[in-house]
């Protein structure tokens, strides 16, 4: 073989190289963008795996709850308890007292506690707008179907245009076209509070057997419909759900995955409170008001609800964070109480 030749079969060689070179980098920048695999969603959880926030052992001991929130009974305007002879101290009353009066609009809180049903609650049927709270729900909603096997929590859904929404999350930067699966979309729109993510499982998994869950459940609100998956909530109502919550991590396995992506969220208004106590939550933030909703694991675990009116004295997220705080020195009284 002459020079030419070797030098003509060289380069188709390097070309052939090129080609195979260039086709499997496409192939993964394809993959990576078109497609998003789960596993990147555990690695990007703060450098830690949420898998390990809670294992099946932190619940195995504890049995269904079956409080009933529905019955429970609350005087209006009032700090008021039920199902127990636990009274707060008359300081602490006081200053709760003066924290919601001074504000100048409207807010509630409520505690129960899920080791006996003790609760303590204020305006506990008010509606508020649920804002990003709605997204623990429904986020139950999918996980209780995906336990069930009626949702595939690796099928994918596809990014497009109608499903674009400015707020809060990373979905939105994403190329129109981009496929997420799932259990991907239900974390972002946990843990990153992604309206994005919430929508494109609103529109594709619907409000029917979701508001069965709540009527279920016996909520009077966060109904959706198939054109606002948004709605309105209530102190009292937001409980029923994280009993459920609670409820779910005991009974399957997909229970504590739900679970532990609620304790590892971005925004968690406990931990801002109480840092070295767990919790779970969902906030939500409004044109009208600002929602905690969730599960403080302390020596006596107990579900906490806060909601305020924006307009107050002082900024919404502010009374949001003293009613927190309030809700704990209670719980600590209730614990002393205990002992």
């Amino acid at each position: 073989m002459d020079v030419s030749k070797k030098s003509l079969v060289l380069i188709c060689l390097l070309l052939l190289i090129c080609l195979v070179l260039s086709f499997s980098l496409y192939s993964i920048k394809f993959s990576n963008s078109v497609i998003c695999n789960d596993n990147d969603v555990i690695k990007k959880i703060d450098g830690a795996h949420y898998l390990e926030a809670f294992d099946i052992m932190d619940f195995s001991d504890n049995h269904i709850n079956t409080i009933d929130i529905v019955s429970k009974e609350y005087i209006n305007n009032m700090i008021s308890v039920s199902d127990s002879d636990f009274r707060l101290s008359d300081e602490l009353n006081n200053k709760i007292t003066n924290l919601i009066q001074s504000y100048g609009a409207a807010s509630s809180f409520y505690i129960v506690s899920l080791d006996d049903g003790m609760s303590v609650g204020y305006n506990v049927d008010k509606k508020y707008e649920t804002a990003s709270s709605i997204k623990a729900p429904y986020a139950l909603y999918v996980y209780r179907e995906i336990a069930k096997g009626n949702i595939d929590p690796n099928r994918v859904i596809t990014y497009e245009p109608t499903y674009y929404n400015k707020g809060t999350g990373v979905v939105k930067n994403s190329d129109f076209g981009t496929g997420f699966t799932v259990r991907k979309l239900v974390y972002y729109s946990l843990n990153d509070s992604d309206n994005v993510a919430h929508i494109m499982l609103h529109r594709n998994f619907g409000v029917k057997g979701y508001n069965a869950m709540l009527q279920n459940l016996g909520t009077q609100q966060l109904y959706l419909t198939a054109s606002n998956p948004w709605g309105f909530t209530s102190a009292r109502s937001a409980a029923l759900v994280w009993q459920d919550i609670y409820n779910f991590a005991i009974e399957d396995s997909y229970g504590i995955e739900l679970m532990n992506i609620l304790s590892n969220g971005k925004y968690n208004y406990f931990k801002e409170v109480m840092p070295t106590i767990p919790s779970a939550s969902k906030t939500g933030f409004a044109n009208s008001d600002v929602v905690e909703t969730g599960i403080v694991f302390d020596k006596h675990p107990y579900i906490a609800i806060a909601e305020a009116n924006k307009g107050g004295s002082r900024g919404a997220y502010t009374q949001i964070l003293q009613l927190v705080n309030a809700m704990n020195e209670i719980m600590q009284e209730y614990n002393t109480y205990l002992e």
